[in-house]
């Protein structure tokens, strides 16, 4: 039996009503799953509040949703689906194994990703970003790199925008920005505070907002005049955020690919004009 088994099995006769429902819900899903939800995702399910969710972990001994979800993730492998075996590298895997169970994640997540894709909402995002007088996005940690790529694509394809990972730039830039600008906020939990906060300043100065996350339910979400989904259905805590990138990325090419077929001559003009400004910086 899991520690969280344990613990919840142990402390049942204290739960409330709407502690009991929490209970009830995580010893009756797999855990995989819960691992990848945010608090948002789970009070939901459990047709609670965030802050009753919150108070649950704390009340079974734990200081954050992060560290129960971190708990969860280390705890023994019951549970844990076939599937899922299929593509999680354990210790004593060969290389042929290890690069099998890389090709068959990567590939399962972009599939995952691209069921879930509402086409019309990303051709929404892109004539946002056709008609944005400035475009500012933001990130950090890992979402940060998608958020450099983003850049560059965007500037490569004649629409100049800038990223920016510190926290107290995205907040500058959140503030200084007006009716007629977009920020752009990359997020795969959708609850960094630093991202869901400057989304939230850049909206109320009056900017569009996008968002690109995998939790339709999250904090983001609620100040983004468009969210984009993604789905790697990684362990967030296992696995290093490789397949969630992965995602993020092939969401960030959709984007270019679809903004690159309407704005066709534009973007024609400015790849030959961005390539020519630094062939000279090749041997």
């Amino acid at each position: 039996m899991s520690k969280i088994t344990t613990l919840l099995n142990s402390k049942i006769h204290s739960f409330t009503k709407s502690e009991k429902k929490i209970s009830d819900y995580i010893l009756s899903s797999k855990k995989e799953d819960i691992i990848k939800m945010t608090v948002s995702d789970l009070a939901s399910l459990c047709k609670v509040s965030e802050a009753t969710l919150v108070r649950f972990v704390k009340k079974i001994g734990f200081s954050s949703f992060q560290e129960f979800k971190l708990e969860m993730a280390t705890d023994n492998n019951e549970n844990i689906s076939d599937e899922e075996k299929d593509i999680t590298i354990v210790q004593g895997d060969e290389p042929d194994q290890i690069l099998k169970k890389i090709k068959l994640g990567c590939i399962k997540s972009i599939e995952n990703t691209s069921t879930i894709i509402n086409i019309e909402k990303f051709l929404q995002a892109v004539n946002f970003i056709r008609s944005a007088k400035r475009i500012e996005i933001y990130g950090v940690g890992s979402s940060f790199a998608v958020a450099k790529i983003l850049q560059y694509k965007l500037t490569r394809l004649g629409f100049p925008s800038f990223s920016f990972e510190d926290p107290h730039m995205q907040a500058i830039s959140a503030a200084t920005m007006n009716i007629g600008d977009l920020a752009f906020g990359i997020s795969q939990s959708g609850s960094t505070k630093d991202t869901v906060d400057s989304i939230n300043i850049a909206k109320r100065h009056g900017a569009t907002t996008i968002c690109l996350t995998e939790h339709a339910n999250a904090p983001i979400t609620k100040f983004a005049d468009v969210v984009l989904e993604t789905f790697s259905g990684e362990n967030p805590v296992k696995t290093s955020a490789g397949r969630s990138i992965l995602v993020q990325v092939f969401a960030v090419e959709l984007l270019s690919g679809l903004l690159y077929s309407i704005e066709y001559e534009k973007a024609i003009k400015a790849g030959k004009e961005t390539a020519s400004a630094v062939v000279k910086k090749l041997y």
